[in-house]
């Protein structure tokens, strides 16, 4: 069997027959589609059951308790039969002929990896390139040092549903379990070892991916503590950074990138109306405790959003904590202002 198309699914039951049903329609019929259902509580499991009961001979689906994405997704690795696999979230679709090109492409050219790029469903106008590059461009050898630059410090490669990988590449043996806390951030996390362990790349400058911008009232009260999923993130990153050959300067982008999500979520935390101000102090503390060594906790410059997170930062490594949440609860009070103004 050629493809493995692993759907990771959470209470998607508008959307989730499409997705199916976008892979069914392929050009190409070497595949087998494996759903987990990550503890869904609306009627997707219903749903996803009876496409099993009449595709038996394409589609697996398994039942788990909720576990979150990253758990879910090693699940699906697991479970996968394929010499490469692709990923599709529950509630987007992809193109009738992303399999057959990518068999095309397999045929000819024998990556590890394929790129491709993807589309906003509703306005299909709305396409990310994943890279500038032409199309059918090969990166092995030392040309390889574009991908990972863009992987680390761009914007456009981490998502795992524009990528097939070959499966063997795949560090699916691994355990996974202690860092059930990432919960963002984590297609990046898992696609890190497996470019490292692709010895060549295809990009594809074409759109197959259809992207659904879903909207949600939820408020998400504790966001702030995204903090722990960058900061695992950010070990990772590290790990491979020196045997990618990066050089001082991008290894400092990257500590000005990781020291701007960690300032961004303290602004986050101190901006919560649930969080009390022991509760700030709490987790500030707890963000030095981390970063005692690195990379934020350090009296070395770095390239912030703005002004204002430079001076938050200041504060941050001299432990001014409780002038910290009070220099972001006025900056934030100004702007609110300045907007009741504007309108």
């Amino acid at each position: 069997m050629l493809f493995s198309v692993l759907i990771p699914l959470y209470n998607a039951e508008k959307y989730i027959g499409a997705c199916i049903d976008s892979v069914l329609n392929q050009t190409c019929d070497d595949y087998e589609i494996v759903i987990v259902d990550d503890g869904s509580t609306d009627n997707s499991a219903v749903i996803v059951d009876e496409y099993q009961k009449k595709y038996s001979d394409f589609i697996k689906v398994l039942h788990k308790d909720n576990i979150g994405v990253l758990l879910t997704r090693r699940r699906l690795l697991q479970e996968a039969k394929g010499e490469y696999v692709v990923w599709i979230d529950s509630d987007d679709l992809i193109k009738p002929e992303l399999l057959s090109d990518l068999r095309d492409e397999i045929n000819k050219n024998n990556p590890d990896i394929i790129v491709f790029n993807y589309e906003e469903l509703s306005s299909p106008e709305q396409k990310s390139r994943s890279l500038d590059a032409e199309d059918k461009c090969i990166f092995e050898g030392k040309n390889k040092r574009i991908i990972y630059t863009k992987l680390l410090l761009g914007q456009g490669m981490n998502e795992l549903v524009t990528k097939c990988v070959r499966r063997e590449l795949i560090d699916i043996d691994e355990d996974y379990s202690q860092y059930k806390h990432v919960k963002m951030g984590d297609d990046l996390f898992c696609l890190i070892p497996i470019f490292d362990a692709a010895k060549r790349i295809e990009y594809l400058d074409r759109s197959y991916y259809k992207y659904r911008v879903v909207s949600t009232s939820i408020t998400h009260t504790q966001d702030y503590l995204r903090y722990y999923s960058y900061r695992t993130i950010f070990e990772r990153e590290i790990l491979y950074v020196d045997r990618w050959g990066f050089s001082s300067e991008e290894i400092s982008r990257l500590k000005d990138k990781f020291a701007n999500n960690a300032i961004d979520n303290l602004v986050l935390c101190a901006k919560t109306p649930d969080v009390s101000k022991d509760e700030f102090l709490a987790f500030a503390k707890d963000i030095a405790r981390i970063e005692r060594e690195t990379p934020i906790y350090s009296d070395s410059e770095r390239t912030l959003f703005s002004k204002p997170y430079q001076y938050f930062y200041k504060l941050f490594i001299k432990k001014s904590y409780s002038k910290l949440y009070r220099s972001i609860k006025m900056i934030v009070r100004i702007s609110r202002i300045k907007n009741l103004v504007r309108r």
